[in-house]
């Protein structure tokens, strides 16, 4: 998953109080689109005595674990078996993993120590001797089980400002089977108070008539970024295409009237990025329809007010979370119908 490298070092945490078993069962619902996308089956095992409402940074901790995911699926051969576990300190005390002991700084009150743990293996190999082989092209893994790469080396630096750790379990041959995130949680007090909009199911509650049957188009170079947006799209009850460069992006809309009434544009697309991609159909088309979006993992101001410049109505930040892609398509869409009465 995309990390800015645009920070200069620099990656701003966003500390609030969030719900960990949404987030967990967030992560668990992508996590599972990703596996069954590149042919791997998945399967969720979850500690039933996690606090719920702690205080972190949710978005960073959601693309560590989707990055953890991708990382263990590039270059996998379908039809393994991907676990997704997450525990808490008592149910990891006595663990073999030095990593985990190695890193656990003692637990003072009102924090949690959680795990997080993506594994992988063949079908009807559930012992650890019988792990696959994952030639996750051509990533190796020294001893210590850091990755010889830029985008772990900034994930650990990540997961380090949020004083935690994260490593991989090679397997004999030197290649993942395993990677696994510790971090430390604030314990929050539950919030007794909650409200839904008119419209919303309790099923999904971020999805409303204001986004049922809303035509989007989504254009996203990665396929596991689109595969990512596209479900979250899919959840809040949008009619999705997806397209995965510039080029396709104008070729969808046409020069005629186009059913699109939002386009979700990746910033960084090779071919033609979404800058101008966002100028060409403003140059034809009017500052309100389609509205247009950014997608992109900066969160520099600048770069946001670029985008305005740009033609473009609003931006979401990646890694995309329900709640982020909710709150930025309600918001676009209701500037858009005030400026339209």
């Amino acid at each position: 998953m995309d990390i800015s490298t645009k920070d200069n070092g620099r990656f701003p945490l966003e500390m609030r109080t969030f719900r960990l078993h949404s987030m967990i069962k967030e992560a668990a619902c992508l996590a599972k689109c990703l596996c069954v996308y590149r042919g791997f089956s998945f399967a969720i095992e979850v500690e039933k005595s996690l606090p719920d409402h702690v205080m972190g940074d949710e978005r960073r901790v959601f693309q560590v674990i989707l990055h953890m995911v991708g990382n263990l699926l590039n270059g996998g051969n379908a039809g393994g078996f991907v676990t997704f576990r997450v525990s808490s300190e008592s149910r990891s005390e006595g663990s073999n993993d030095k990593n985990w002991a190695t890193w656990r700084p003692s637990l003072s009150d009102g924090y949690v120590h959680i795990k997080f743990e993506i594994a992988i293996n063949n079908y009807g190999s559930q012992s650890e001797g019988s792990m696959s082989s994952l030639q996750l092209v051509g990533r190796r893994y020294t001893s210590d089980g850091v990755e010889q790469g830029l985008s772990f080396s900034m994930c650990k630096k990540l997961v380090q400002m949020m004083q935690g750790n994260i490593w991989v379990v090679p397997n004999p041959q030197g290649f993942a089977q395993s990677m696994a995130l510790a971090l430390q949680f604030q314990l929050q007090p539950p919030i007794g108070i909650s409200f839904s909009e008119p419209g919303e199911s309790s099923d999904h509650p971020h999805s409303n008539t204001l986004f049922r049957g809303l035509q989007v188009l989504l254009a996203d170079e990665d396929d596991m970024n689109r595969a990512v947006t596209r479900k979250l799209l899919e959840k809040l009850g949008c009619a999705v295409s997806a397209v995965s460069s510039g080029f396709e992006c104008l070729s969808a809309i046409g020069p005629a009237v186009t059913p699109f009434k939002i386009i979700l544009l990746d910033l960084h697309m090779p071919d033609l990025d979404g800058f101008e991609v966002a100028r060409r159909i403003r140059k034809f088309r009017s500052r309100n329809w389609p509205l247009i979006i950014a997608l992109t993992a900066n969160a520099d101001e600048e770069l946001r007010e670029r985008c305005l410049q740009s033609g473009m109505n609003g931006v979401i930040r990646k890694p995309v979370l329900l709640q982020g892609i909710a709150d930025e398509l309600r918001r676009v869409l209701l500037q858009a119908s005030k400026v339209m009465s």
